[in-house]
Parts: C-alpha cells; structure tokens; sequence
C-alpha cells in the first residue's frame, strides 16, 4: 500500500467544544486513539506519517508504528429529544439548565446511548519529534482538504517527508552544558498555554499517571507529596501502549524523572534502591543516595534489570 501523510487532532478533555462524546485518552507524543466514528478513519496504516497538532499549533511529526484495534461500545451523548438531530451539544458554566444542543433544546443532562465501534491506538512514540518552528497556516496550506472540525486530515505526503527528513530523530544523549549555547530573544509573547501544555505531556499519559497516584501519591524517591510536580515514569522505555501498565511505573519528581531518563540514576533490581552517578552525587543527590523506593504496586523485575544494565554499563 502506499505511504501517506496525516494531521491528527489532541485534544484534551477540558478543551472539548462540542461534547458528542467525551473524548480521547492519548498522550500526543506516544500515541494517538481514534474510532470508527472518525473521518478517514479506515484508511490510516502502519508506516504512515503523522503530525500531531492541538487546536492551535503544531505539536511533532512521526510515523506510525503499530496500529492497534478492538471493538467497543462507544459512548455518545445526545440531546434528550428523541427526534432531535443535533450534531452538537455542549455544557454551559452559568447558565441553567446546564446543557444545550445546537437545535436549542435545553436540559439538565444528556440522553446516553452507547454504540459498537471499532477503536483504534496509533502508536508512534520511538521516532517521535517536536516541530516547533511549524505553524498551523503552514499545515493548513499543505492541507489539500482541510476542515476545521475533522480530527484526521491528508497532508501533503512530499512535505511531510520533508518535514520528517529535515532534522535526526532526537535522543537522550545529552552534555551538561549544552542547554547554555543558545541565547534567547526575550518577546512579550504570553507562552503560558505552550507551557501548560509541555506539562501535561511531562506528567505522563493520564490514565497511567492516575494508577500511579491512586496506589502511592508521592515520589517514590524523595517522598515529595506536591502532585503537581509528580511525573509519570517509565522505568523501561515506552514502546507501545502495553508499556502503559503501572507495573512498569513509578511516580517521580521532575527532577527525579530527567535524571533516570537520562541514565543518571537507576534502581538495583534486588534491593529496590536508588543510586546516582558521581556527577548528580555532586551536586545535591546524595541524600537520596541508596534509599529504599517507596511505592505500594508490584514493579516488573525485568524492566528494573534493563535500566539497571545500562545504568552500570
């Protein structure tokens, strides 16, 4: 079959405009789920290039690796008016009742009604990269079709490639002072929601992240209790969605989480301790080094064992 090129749409649930369904659990940078209900959704493939966008910017570009599937029974949200054929509804902050449909009927909450489908994981997430000198005119423009409320678009298959080809893969083999080379223009432009957004994707995918806190809400390292600093790690590196199972988890501060992604720290597989490399001893660790993990879910072994290797390699 031939190789193509796709826009997908994530969007996070607090930033739903029409609540026809609640949403998606993706984490954009790993991977993306879509269902049958989704345009274009029979002809997405494994070895496709996607570029993952939110409403209003591009996020990264990668190819699809593993497309995976099951049947569902998909939840859908109507209007309470049996012959009404809104396509909309939404919920309102101030005004009661709380919900509306584009037809203007008004209720309390909505009619929901369940329908098979097929759903569908992306996944995408070893080549994945950040493109952040693409703006959303420039994909609209490489666009052939484009409309705004479809959440996976054709694009141009010559310029993805290009886009794809245009920088290597990026990978954690990082120096210490490489974050200092470049010296910044300081703008006016407000960042916040470029900012909010980069957090989201650092704390981890939500609904691994959510297993993690429910079982141990704190760092399984220094027992930092601030959740909002708490990142969803992975202690053998994300490959599919079945990396996603919180034996392959722990909770770790932000700080912690750079330092184990970067092999500056690992576990003994034997004795559940932390240990640093003499560099991050140096600098501030040490008080951690050789304590004992704190969690309260089995962890696999074997993932441990892998970090553990290259830790000591």
């Amino acid at each position: 079959m031939v190789q193509q090129a796709w826009s997908f749409k994530a969007i996070e649930k607090d930033d739903l405009r029409y609540w026809g369904n609640d949403g998606y659990h993706d984490d954009s940078s790993v991977f993306y789920r879509y269902d049958s209900f989704v345009a274009n959704y029979k002809n997405v493939k494994n070895g496709d290039i996607v570029i993952i966008t939110d409403r209003e910017s591009v996020l990264g570009i990668s190819v699809i690796e593993k497309l995976e599937t099951q049947s569902i029974n998909k939840k859908r949200n109507k209007c309470v008016y049996l012959d009404c054929k809104a396509k909309k509804i939404l919920p309102r902050k101030t005004i009661k009742p709380e919900w509306r449909c584009d037809k203007g009927h008004e209720f309390d909450e909505p009619r929901v009604i369940f329908e098979p489908a097929k759903e569908f994981i992306a996944n995408y997430g070893t080549q994945y990269r950040t493109l952040s000198d693409i703006t959303m005119s420039q994909l609209i423009d490489k666009t052939p079709r484009y409309n705004g409320q479809m959440s996976i678009q054709e694009v141009n298959y010559p310029w993805a490639v290009a886009l794809l080809t245009s920088q290597p893969t990026m990978i954690l083999d990082l120096n210490a002072s490489e974050a200092d080379k470049d010296i910044p223009t300081l703008t006016n432009e407000d960042q916040r929601n470029v900012v909010e957004r980069q957090i989201k994707q650092r704390r981890g995918q939500k609904t691994f992240r959510d297993k993690l806190l429910k079982s141990n809400p704190i760092c399984a390292v220094t027992g930092c209790k601030l959740v909002d600093i708490l990142e969803a790690a992975h202690i053998d590196a994300y490959r599919n969605d079945s990396h996603n199972h919180i034996s392959n988890g722990l909770l770790l501060r932000s700080d912690i989480h750079t330092l184990y992604d970067l092999n500056l720290c690992a576990i003994d597989p034997t004795t559940k301790t932390i240990h640093f490399s003499a560099d991050a001893l140096e600098n501030g660790y040490s008080k951690f080094e050789g304590l004992k993990i704190s969690i309260k879910h089995t962890i696999a072994i074997k993932s441990l064992l892998t970090r553990w290797k290259s830790f000591n390699i």
